[in-house]
């Protein structure tokens, strides 16, 4: 069976998503998320599954899901939400990790949310540190403070501001032979 990781890649890939969307999504985002294979509640009650895919009336949810197809849908998540923040976003964006740390962000929360926060009014007014800056401001859910959300910012900042650790520039260099490789791999077998 492949590890977790590689059924990622694999998935970002057949989409068309780059390898930072991918690492942010491995790194950042699945750990916060979760990997569920059953429907649940979230924190503030919505029925969700597989890795924080929030169900809408046209699902049709399944009783239990593989880690291959959650990884599918995570994928055509993160693709969705990344076209929609795209959409609202009127300047460049400062790096490629500022990006995928925002999509990150409108995973989490919403494009609605993005459309109303100051942090978006601040991004597209060029201010890019002050709009990565308010990440810390989004830590509640129904008025309660959530630790799980507070470690979640303090994580998307330093994508945020493209200022990567030495330890986070190696993971990736590690994550980039390994998303080549699967790369590699899916266009000979294809």
């Amino acid at each position: 069976m492949k590890p977790i990781k590689q059924k990622l890649i694999a998935s970002f890939i057949a989409l068309g998503l780059s390898a930072p969307a991918a690492f942010v999504a491995y790194n950042l985002s699945l750990p916060s998320e979760g990997l569920v294979l059953a429907p649940y509640s979230d924190p503030v009650g919505l029925t969700t599954y597989c890795a924080g895919h929030l169900a809408i009336k046209t699902d049709k949810v399944k009783y239990s899901y593989t880690e291959q197809e959650c990884m599918d849908i995570f994928a055509s998540d993160w693709k969705k939400h990344l076209t929609q923040l795209d959409s609202v976003v009127k300047v460049p964006y400062k790096s490629e990790w500022e990006r995928q740390a925002l999509n990150d962000f409108t995973f989490n929360n919403g494009i609605g949310n993005v459309k109303s926060s100051t942090l978006l009014r601040l991004l597209n007014k060029g201010k890019h540190v002050e709009a990565c800056e308010q990440l810390v401001r989004w830590v509640y859910a129904k008025g309660k403070k959530l630790r799980g959300l507070v470690i979640r910012r303090d994580k998307t900042m330093p994508f945020c501001l493209g200022e990567l650790s030495y330890d986070q520039q190696k993971q990736y260099q590690d994550f980039l032979r390994e998303f080549n490789e699967i790369n590699t791999k899916q266009k000979e077998d294809s």
